[in-house]
């Protein structure tokens, strides 16, 4: 018979359902992730299915063997768009090495510098399994940059493929700030425009016509004596961000607009073309076609451990700032 590829390269076990359950011996807390919540989408017919909206929910070390590896785990966001019947076992279709009841439709698992295949699942029995999919590394070797999965739907004939997730990034961080003084800020008209100013002649943050936005931006860097001001990819910068004395702003204040999310499984990925920071099924912030910015955007993200996005002025915030 012919061997299948969708085997798993570090226990000589078949991936998938199977593996599910039989590699659970290697460390008992490998598969107790969160279950990722479900995107409520329409229910469409099959042929009209969105791609996969694949996350990274980060990695865990096992061993194997007597050997050591890195888990990649990966989830689909938008797992619930995908009809049961594609995860049904299908004897009537090639099998998968040994096991003759794998399912219908089948996960690839690819390393998107190359296209090439890394790892499969074909034994998936449902499409909720889609948020425990994962590949792994042997220590010592390096992960691909990012991957992306495809979903082999093997009796309808058709794919469908993810976008990409980020895995490591390679550049240094390097951060732009200007320090401030909040004991030395105000708000200003300026010209007709109410800013925040520093010694009356450092502009800045400009609200236009929103006094009563300006005066509460000034009330959240008083309040949490944010004292650096900084930027990424200026002059027009993509992500903004302030600082206490080097440290993520900590703490609350009544009648905060602020979003929670989880800076661990906070991840880069490409969707329709664009780059995002993504918490699972939240598309938190939007760099276009700056790759680049997005990656060290995501670094600061995880250097400072922000966990609330906050706003002034929502739905177009004319102030935006993180914090723990």
């Amino acid at each position: 018979m012919k061997k299948s590829k969708y085997t798993n390269p570090f226990s000589g076990l078949l991936i998938a359902g199977m593996v599910l359950s039989n590699f659970g011996s290697v460390s008992a807390s490998i598969y107790d992730l969160n279950v990722i919540q479900p995107v409520h989408v329409q229910k469409i017919a099959t042929n009209q299915l969105p791609a996969p909206q694949l996350v990274f929910q980060g990695t865990e070390e096992y061993t194997a063997n007597g050997k050591n590896f890195t888990r990649y785990k990966l989830a689909v966001a938008n797992w619930e768009a995908f009809p049961a019947a594609m995860f049904k076992a299908a004897p009537d279709l090639p099998p998968c090495g040994d096991n003759k009841n794998s399912s219908q439709t089948w996960v690839e698992i690819n390393n998107a510098q190359t296209n090439n295949y890394i790892y499969g699942f074909c034994a998936l029995p449902s499409p909720k399994n889609l948020n425990s999919i994962w590949f792994a590394v042997e220590k010592g070797q390096r992960p691909p940059k990012s991957v992306y999965i495809i979903l082999k739907d093997r009796r309808a004939n058709k794919n469908y493929r993810s976008n990409e997730v980020v895995l490591e990034r390679s550049s240094a961080l390097k951060e732009d700030c200007i320090a401030f003084n909040p004991n030395n800020i105000a708000v200003k008209q300026v010209n007709g425009s109410w800013k925040i100013v520093e010694n009356e002649n450092h502009w800045m943050f400009d609200f236009g016509n929103k006094k009563d936005e300006a005066t509460r931006a000034f009330q959240v860097i008083k309040k949490y004596g944010m004292n650096k001001s900084c930027f990424v990819g200026r002059p027009q910068p993509s992500f903004t961000y302030l600082l206490v004395n080097d440290n993520a702003p900590s703490s609350s204040m009544p009648g905060e607009d602020c979003v929670a999310f989880n800076p661990a499984t906070t991840t880069l990925s490409k969707i329709n073309n664009r780059w995002k920071i993504v918490d699972g099924s939240h598309w938190m912030f939007d760099f276009g076609t700056n790759k680049a910015e997005a990656e060290q955007s995501l670094d600061i993200i995880k250097k400072y451990n922000f966990t609330r996005s906050c706003f002034v002025g929502r739905p177009n915030p004319s102030f935006t700032y993180l914090r723990k």
